[in-house]
């Protein structure tokens, strides 16, 4: 039997949803860029890991991505992570720590 997802596959359903809060700041950020004539500050390295989500997905596993977005975007601190996952400390800051590791080299080169 094949597994079925409402929502499509995990890996799918972060990458867009990542992908869409990526959008979403780099938009706002490029509107008040252009409406105030500040400097970009770091819009153009935002604009890259947009662009660069594919590699960043290819290259770490869906779980850790996964960690990522729950302790950024929910702005959970390490214990309450752990508290809802059933990791341990030190897995959620190995796991999220190797994504961050990939995402600022994708920026290095950028």
């Amino acid at each position: 039997m094949a597994d079925r997802y409402y929502w499509g596959k995990p890996r799918d359903v972060i990458k867009w949803y990542l992908r869409g809060m990526l959008h979403l700041s780099a938009s706002s950020k490029q509107r008040y860029v252009e409406k105030t004539g500040v400097e970009p500050g770091n819009l153009p390295r935002l604009l890259t890991l947009l662009e660069e989500l594919d590699k960043l997905f290819k290259s770490v596993d869906t779980d850790s991505v996964a960690l990522l977005c729950l302790r950024y975007v929910e702005l959970l601190s390490i214990p309450d992570t752990a508290e809802l996952t059933g990791l341990s400390n030190s897995q959620i800051s190995t796991r999220t720590a190797k994504v961050m590791k990939k995402a600022k080299d994708i920026l290095a080169k950028a």
